[in-house]
């Protein structure tokens, strides 16, 4: 369906202008003192940030000329077959970055086309930063209204740039970073939150990020896209593409998303 590289370029533009509003009502609650919090069946926090976020994006998308399907973390609906083309939307990744103030946090909106993401948008309103990928197309940042295209960078086999998740450490994920220690002469961490650990790949100031524990689709798929139209690739730890489903109870494999995808990186989950 998409295959006009320029149509997906303007519906880049008018996604990112939906994130940026939705971003707007976020930060209207960051900056409250207090934050109305509650906690979902799973355990996790949600806000009136992140409802916020959702009505307008749903709202925004609703008034596209482009009548997809929406899958939501806010609205969780059941699988319906059929759906080969639907939007992916986390109002707000990174509720707990949130609540703790750290910035670390995004919107995340996403074009899913036959299993794969043809268009990702990633905000990060307390940065100020916005990210998009565009399949065959490319990818850019965009800081307080300057855009710029990023590109992944080439692997330096003497140092590795690794992003780890600034709240979900897992003993797996200290288990990887000993098997990198062991291929690479020096390591450097960058801690980061929410999608923002696959664009600080995509824009080459990392090399990889791996996830050894559980994600929803949506907290990756924007990613993803922006990732892949830099240069990057992203993959389950066997290998295997990823493929999203509209369905809310799927979950993610453990995957890795890598910048330099010329190096056998296979040999770190060994």
């Amino acid at each position: 369906m998409f295959k006009d590289k320029e149509r997906l370029l303007e519906l880049s533009e008018e996604i990112a202008e939906i994130a940026l509003k939705a971003s707007e009502s976020v930060m209207d609650v960051y900056f409250r003192k207090e934050v109305t919090q509650e906690k979902k069946e799973d355990g996790s926090p949600v806000t009136e940030a992140d409802l916020s976020s959702h009505r307008l994006i749903i709202e925004g998308l609703n008034n596209l000329d482009l009548k997809f399907p929406v899958l939501s973390e806010e609205d969780k609906v059941k699988h319906k077959k059929g759906d080969k083309t639907f939007w992916l939307i986390d109002p707000l990744d990174g509720t707990k970055e949130f609540l703790n103030r750290n910035g670390d946090f995004t919107v995340n909106i996403a074009l899913i086309e036959n299993g794969s993401p043809v268009l990702g948008v990633v905000s990060a309103p307390a940065k100020e930063e916005l990210f998009k990928g565009i399949s065959g197309v490319g990818a850019y940042k965009e800081i307080n209204g300057i855009q710029s295209q990023i590109k992944t960078r080439g692997l330096n086999l003497d140092l590795i740039t690794v992003t780890v998740s600034r709240s979900h450490q897992t003993k797996k994920d200290h288990q990887f970073l000993k098997r990198v220690s062991k291929n690479f002469k020096e390591i450097e961490l960058i801690e980061a939150g929410s999608s923002l650990k696959l664009c600080r790949v995509a824009e080459g100031e990392a090399d990889i990020y791996c996830r050894m524990g559980p994600t929803s689709q949506w907290d990756i798929a924007a990613g993803q896209a922006v990732l892949e139209a830099a240069g990057g690739t992203l993959r389950g730890l066997k290998g295997k593409d990823f493929k999203y489903v509209f369905d809310s109870e799927k979950k993610n494999p453990e995957f890795y998303c890598v910048g330099d995808s010329s190096f056998s990186w296979k040999s770190l989950f060994s």
